[in-house]
């Protein structure tokens, strides 16, 4: 589901999908039940790299759209490597609908990247024994992108590759995420990986900025208690580039239009050209 913060004059329907909005008593907020507006911002078959300090929400971002795939069947491999999946599997539980369900169903599969960082044994069926190990890791993605994806194209998720350069060169990082960035879109599916800024060299950075067709920044203001993003590149694709305030509660992203009168109805305009461009390359995804 998500929600927008909306003007009942101005937004009665979805800018996604045309379906009428419900209303939200508590907060006020405005949400569609028919589509997910996240999605048509977020094209398939691309690569992905979420960029913000720690506590921006990359990896809240990452678990919400993740999320949405798998409510509508679409396959999903999570590498963790900055908690075990033990401890994931807690924390996403409210933000991923039936997480349980997912991985019996094989929709969802976890792979351990952060037990060999700390030194002691995965109890993941599908682990890292070594940090410094991005082939077997690699085999590992394209064993079970085989496996899980024979039905649908598979979308991974990577949260996050900044703890990887203790381990290994940049060099063979960049050239893991190249190889493994191709053969995912080779298969329709996509990736997703995170990156906390500044961790990296400006220059390594910039490469892996380049190698993702989509960008998608992320910041917190602490002042303020409120999260931002924006999309700085979506190859292919229309979207709008501006800082938006950026909320995730329960089961919702909640994306807030511009207090700018002239940003908000570019902001307008713009997701009025996606929706088009988005229903004419087929259906939504249902929520």
């Amino acid at each position: 589901m998500l929600l927008v913060p909306g003007e009942p004059s101005r937004l009665s329907t979805c800018i996604a999908c045309g379906e009428a909005f419900k209303k939200d008593e508590l907060s006020g907020l405005l949400y569609c039940v028919h589509c997910d507006l996240v999605l048509s911002m977020v094209p398939e078959g691309r690569t992905y790299l979420l960029l913000g300090g720690s506590g921006s929400g990359k990896s809240v971002f990452s678990y919400k759209l993740m999320d949405l795939y798998l409510r509508s069947s679409r396959p999903c491999i999570f590498v963790a490597v900055d908690e075990p999946p033990s401890q994931l599997r807690s924390s996403i539980k409210s933000l991923v609908d039936g997480l349980a369900r997912a991985e019996d169903e094989r929709l969802l599969t976890f792979i351990d990247c952060y037990s060999c960082l700390g030194g002691f044994a995965s109890q993941e069926k599908y682990h890292l024994d070594s940090p410094s190990d991005l082939n077997g890791l690699g085999f590992l993605l394209t064993k079970l992108t085989a496996e899980v994806g024979s039905k649908s194209p598979v979308r991974v998720f990577i949260d996050s590759v900044t703890a990887m350069f203790a381990h290994c060169e940049p060099e063979a990082i960049l050239k893991f995420l190249y190889s493994t960035s191709a053969r995912v879109k080779n298969s329709g599916g996509s990736l997703v990986f995170t990156l906390n800024e500044g961790a990296v060299t400006p220059e390594t950075q910039k490469r892996m900025e380049q190698l993702a067709d989509g960008l998608v920044e992320l910041r917190s203001d602490e002042s303020q208690g409120i999260r931002y993003y924006r999309f700085s590149k979506v190859r292919g694709r229309l979207y709008f580039d501006t800082w938006l305030p950026l909320f995730v509660k329960d089961r919702a992203i909640m994306l807030a239009p511009p207090e700018d009168l002239q940003t908000r109805e570019r902001f307008y305009k713009t997701f009025e050209l996606i929706r088009k461009e988005t229903s004419s390359e087929g259906p939504n995804l249902g929520s």
